[in-house]
């Protein structure tokens, strides 16, 4: 069993009339951990399961899950390189997108009873991620 610490900071002085000082932490208790991945995205379409990306598989890693996902590819503004993620429940429906363009990364909490996989605007694109299990 491992402790992990996920902050998130965001300042900024020319934002809003007040300054923006927010700071947000929490323990996560890992149980288990995929270990820290890269593999490269070669499909470009949600539903496509060869070249996609399986980032957290349901059921393995319980509920509630942590992932981390970073895409590597340089940014562009437009949108090549970007890193589509969607959440698949058990009946292969529900799909809940998320956008992570180039450069950017995601830390996001999730439940057991969906997969997470990711496919790509540019064929070739290098995920990053790493999934902390807070069950057995």
């Amino acid at each position: 069993m491992a402790t992990v610490t996920a902050k998130l900071t965001l300042t900024s002085s020319d934002l809003l009339t007040d300054a923006l000082a927010l700071a947000s932490s929490t323990d996560i208790t890992a149980l288990h951990t995929s270990g820290m991945a890269r593999k490269k995205i070669t499909s470009t379409a949600i539903g496509t399961a060869s070249g996609q990306v399986t980032i957290d598989t349901a059921d393995v890693f319980g509920s509630p899950s942590y992932i981390y996902i970073k895409n590597t590819a340089a940014y562009a503004a437009d949108g090549t390189g970007t890193i589509y993620c969607y959440f698949e429940g058990p009946d292969g429906t529900d799909r809940h997108e998320i956008q992570i363009p180039g450069s950017q990364f995601a830390f996001i909490p999730a439940s057991s009873d969906s997969s997470l996989k990711a496919y790509t605007a540019t064929s070739g694109t290098i995920v990053e991620f790493m999934v902390f299990g807070t069950q057995a």
